[in-house]
């Protein structure tokens, strides 16, 4: 375990060794607000800021700054570039935006509300990012059932297949939540079955009397940036599967809209 990407991706490869050993100590005095200020820096450079361009940018000194994004890269708020070549903003500050940003987006909270009316099903709408999925609106009514798996192994849901379906396979090994390594026969077969329905569809993977289909949404380049789903029982998966043309229907208004644009 120690030598996978996973183990690596906590500790980064610029820190001298003594900042290696002393990763595990916390935040440093102070901590909180260089904290911000790093997570700020390495919003505003798309491309991937590296540890010393931080602490440029901060005016603090390198060691300090290589502790504290140690610290944030284990608590998964920045991940490493595929190429470690730098740092992005990972997922639990992703998450945050999104629960900031669907409080600021009505047009698709009525959307996904209209769809939950027209079903009569739960309706779950999510976004893609680098390091996997995040829930933007979770049914109120009927909650997701297993949020967190969901989230660690997207072999297990329909919206993780339709994710690792949009990712070239070369960065599938970088996302730090993931709990499995996802192998080429299962990833070919995501493939084929999408290509087969149009859509992604698992059964009783999360639960075992739950199943649920997914759709893509794409933004103006036809670039798949997240899902609209509706889950079910297992026994109305079938008919549930009628409504397809009213999700995709809304995955359309969706991406028209700009709802998960930024992702």
């Amino acid at each position: 375990m120690n030598g996978s990407p996973l183990a690596r991706e906590a500790v980064p490869v610029e820190a001298p060794a003594q900042e290696r050993e002393e990763s595990g100590r916390g935040l440093p005095e102070k901590g909180l607000g260089l904290a911000l200020e790093i997570l700020e820096q390495v919003a505003r450079d798309t491309g991937g800021a590296t540890a010393a361009d931080i602490a440029r940018a901060v005016g603090a000194p390198r060691a300090t700054v290589y502790r504290v994004v140690n610290s944030l890269v284990r608590d998964e708020y920045l991940v490493r570039r595929p190429d470690f070549s730098g740092f992005l903003l990972g997922t639990r500050v992703l998450e945050l935006a999104a629960v900031v940003g669907a409080r600021r987006r009505p047009d698709h909270a009525l959307v996904v509300e209209r769809l939950r009316a027209q079903t009569g099903e739960a309706v779950h709408l999510f976004a893609f990012h680098r390091a996997g999925v995040a829930i933007l609106d979770e049914d109120p009514a009927q909650p997701l059932t297993a949020p967190a798996v969901l989230l660690a192994d997207p072999t297990r849901s329909a919206i993780g297949q339709l994710w690792l379906i949009a990712r070239p396979e070369r960065e599938l090994s970088t996302a730090p939540r993931f709990t499995v390594r996802v192998s080429a026969d299962d990833l070919r077969g995501f493939h084929e079955a999408y290509a087969v329905r149009g859509y992604a569809e698992q059964a009783a993977l999360l639960a075992s009397d739950r199943g649920c289909l997914a759709v893509p949404i794409r933004d103006g380049s036809s670039r798949p940036v997240g899902a609209v789903t509706l889950a079910t029982s297992i026994s109305r998966l079938s008919v549930a599967a009628r409504h397809v043309n009213v999700l995709r229907d809304a995955a359309v208004t969706l991406g028209g809209l700009g709802a998960l644009s930024g992702w």
